[in-house]
């Protein structure tokens, strides 16, 4: 309660309030005293001690730790298309169920526009001919499709609560193998609470996804059965589509495999897959929707790279780091040699990647802070196990209890629970446009373009790849063909707006908005015909939502 901030809500109209932690900590305080006089009168201390241990370390723990975070990350789940990503995979996802490879294009043919940019959205690459292909990799949208195509953004959000749920006890199970139950629930709860973790499971991107596939995988190969390579391969297989840049790290469950070539059937069909889809979709097999190898990736990077994700470590996760020494005492265990090699080529590529300054960048090493929080889990484990039950059950206690209340403490300073406050801006303005402006119409976006063609259907113009005389022709174009033509932008673009295109007089913003949308963030809608009745002194009214 007091990491959290407590809540408040209505039930039946009866309002429902708790912020403060004192009255439960009290209660709790008396539950611990009036057990600690019984068990002391029984003599019962030490086997009351040894029953909470076991109970600490069953199985179940882990799947109530897993449980736990899927609710918490249920109930924050943004359940939005908001921003480049997550409308990129939702749409892509559209396109799938559909049986489709491309998106038509008609405004390209109408605008004359060459290469298409002026036309495609964000999470979109124009490929001539009017269409337009995903920037996204195949593998998060191809597990979304049916239960997208059920549910909407409803159920492509629970695919990513169930890769969460799967990720946490995929990592718990290969800590079991290697420092027991105790270091599975300590897994659990270092994994599953980390704010980059919560942060990405509320959100309908890949993050998790793949941290979930390439966890399964290495868990499948724990078992050391013959009988879990071919399903590993397909766990690596599915890593490898959602995440391609990561498809070279399959080499090392490919060693640790007992039959290796059941292991690589599946990866292999899967990467001849992925080099067809990026073939069609790109002209290469080699080349991704976020451009070539050569756009993506520098040495140059290294250090700037470096010196964020180590803040952000230890802003966020700095418990995760005792993984780091902790993989010396488990150097022979070969489990734990594939899965800290693993972890270093995740980094590594993320190392020379381009550089980003927002802290959820982290989330590009998921999959090597699960493999930390393994080794720092069973590291600490193995330590405290010698100790007599009297001390190591208020350990183990204390230690999850200290990691989760840090975990939500920071997620929650970081604005992880309010995201879907936030975000909720932008489908208000969609469903308003949804509902007010005609289906010809044109929304010239930006940084919301992906999720207004998604939620609306209407074509789009990105303001990005104009130039003032380009936007100047398609504005008139489309109101010769009496096509009108309305403005999205969150709050934040409209100064950069206005400086790339302030040759254009509307770039200029200086009539007031249909919509403002938003508390904390704000996104605006206007009509760009509203300009001149605004200048010949018509009043104009604005509608806010919130």
């Amino acid at each position: 309660m007091a990491v959290s901030g407590g809540f408040r809500t209505t039930v039946g109209g009866l309002r429902i309030s708790a912020r403060s932690p004192l009255p439960i900590a009290f209660l709790a305080l008396i539950n611990f005293t009036v057990w600690l006089s019984w068990a002391r009168r029984a003599q019962a201390v030490d086997r009351d001690l040894e029953a909470a241990w076991q109970r600490l370390t069953h199985r179940v723990s882990v799947v109530a730790v897993a449980l736990m975070v899927v609710a918490i990350t249920a109930v924050f789940a943004t359940r939005s298309a908001a921003g480049a990503d997550a409308s990129g995979y939702l749409s892509q996802a559209d396109l799938w169920h559909d049986g489709k490879l491309f998106i038509r294009d008609p405004l390209q043919i109408d605008l004359m526009d060459r290469d298409g940019s002026l036309t495609t959205p964000l999470g979109w690459r124009p490929t001539g001919l009017a269409m337009q292909a995903p920037t996204y990799p195949p593998g998060l949208p191809l597990l979304m499709a049916i239960p997208h195509a059920i549910a909407g953004v409803n159920g492509a959000a629970a695919v990513v609560l169930a890769s969460a749920a799967i990720a946490i006890a995929a990592a718990a199970f290969v800590a079991s193998r290697l420092a027991g139950s105790a270091a599975a629930l300590l897994t659990a709860v270092m994994l599953g609470f980390t704010p980059v973790f919560l942060y990405q499971s509320i959100q309908p991107m890949s993050d998790v996804p793949v941290t979930a596939a390439w966890m399964t995988c290495f868990a499948l190969l724990a078992r050391r059965g013959a009988s879990s390579d071919a399903p590993a391969g397909i766990a690596c297989a599915l890593a490898v589509l959602i995440r391609p840049n990561l498809a070279p790290l399959a080499i090392v469950p490919f060693l640790f495999a007992h039959k290796r070539l059941s292991f690589a059937v599946p990866v292999a069909i899967a990467g001849i897959f992925l080099a067809f889809v990026q073939w069609v979709w790109y002209g290469s097999p080699l080349r991704s929707g976020y451009g070539s190898a050569e756009e993506l990736f520098a040495l140059a990077n290294v250090m700037p790279n470096a010196s964020r994700y180590v803040r952000w470590m230890l802003a966020t996760a700095p418990v995760m780091l005792f993984g780091v020494i902790a993989f010396w005492r488990f150097r022979r265990e070969r489990i734990a040699q594939a899965m800290a090699a693993f972890a270093v080529l995740v980094v590594a590529s993320y190392l020379i990647y381009a550089v980003f300054d927002d802290w959820s960048y982290l989330r590009f090493l998921l999959p090597a802070l699960a493999v930390l929080a393994i080794l720092a889990a069973s590291g600490m484990c193995v330590w405290f196990i010698r100790w007599p039950v009297s001390v190591r059950v208020p350990a183990l206690f204390a230690l999850a209890l200290g990691i989760t209340a840090y975990n939500i403490y920071t997620a929650r300073i970081l604005g992880t629970f309010q995201l879907a406050d936030r975000l909720s801006r932008v489908a208000r303005v969609a469903e308003y446009v949804d509902a007010n402006v005609p289906s010809e119409a044109v929304i010239l976006s930006g940084e919301q373009s992906g999720a207004m063609r998604y939620y609306t259907g209407r074509p789009i113009l990105r303001w990005e790849a104009a130039t003032p005389d380009a936007l100047g022709r398609a504005v008139t174009t489309l109101e010769q063909s009496g096509r009108p033509v309305f403005i999205v932008l969150d709050a934040w673009e409209e100064e950069q707006f206005r400086t790339k295109l302030g040759a254009y007089p509307a770039a200029a913003l200086d009539w007031p908005p249909m919509v403002e949308a938003g508390r904390s963030h704000r996104t605006r809608l206007w009509r760009l015909s509203d300009r001149d009745r605004f200048m010949r002194g018509a009043p104009l009214s604005i509608t806010r939502l919130p």
